[in-house]
């Protein structure tokens, strides 16, 4: 079977990534979950804890549809990746104390299936003015999410997930995706043509 987990910052690029995957890339899938996501507006000490939680729940789903598809190349929203990234940015941030980015890591592998500590993740992180400007559009259309109007915040984040780029099972973009050409999602497919000569879960 084939999952490959999508990660990245908030206005990343992530849902643009994904509707090309879907389109111009056969037998790929993207299953609803059953899992409720929650908006957790809450004090962040709770919401990592509680995202942490959800994240685990989420990624367990997607595993179990992907081995009743094994034809099919299963797209999971967000992993463990997201989960250390968001960990370090809140740490980066100051919202939460040394010791307790400590234990929201042990937390995080503690608790992931190891089948899922060291998944298949396409992480997308341009550059930090790429994103601002993706959500700044975004912000326009829908509002803002929980804390993205924080800047600092937000490049946190960012930084934090180029501690990803050279893991093993980690295909790396680090440029706003270029709708215009098709480079980047042909070299998604050949990846994922790639892992098709492992197995991906063990």
């Amino acid at each position: 079977m084939s999952l490959v987990f999508l990660s990245g910052p908030h206005g990343s690029g992530k849902t643009t990534l994904l509707d090309r995957i879907l389109t111009e890339i056969p037998d790929t899938l993207f299953p609803e979950l059953k899992t409720t996501t929650s908006k957790f507006d809450v004090e962040p000490r709770d919401r990592r804890l509680l995202k942490i939680c959800q994240r685990i729940i989420e990624n367990f789903e997607t595993m179990q549809i992907a081995e009743k598809n094994l034809d099919k190349t299963v797209i999971g929203n967000r992993c463990i990746y997201d989960n250390d990234a968001y960990t370090i940015a809140y740490h980066l941030r100051g919202w939460i104390t040394t010791d307790e980015r400590e234990r929201y890591e042990a937390m995080t592998n503690d608790l992931y299936l190891p089948a899922l500590r060291e998944p298949h993740a396409i992480v997308l992180n341009p550059p930090f003015d790429v994103v601002k400007r993706h959500l700044e559009k975004r912000w326009q259309e829908k509002g803002k999410k929980w804390r993205e109007g924080d800047l600092e915040y937000l490049a946190a984040a960012c930084d934090a997930y180029t501690t990803f780029k050279d893991r093993k099972n980690v295909h790396y973009i680090d440029h706003e995706i270029d709708l215009a050409e098709d480079t980047d999602i042909k070299k998604v497919s050949m990846w994922f043509e790639s892992l098709k000569e492992e197995p991906v879960l063990q």
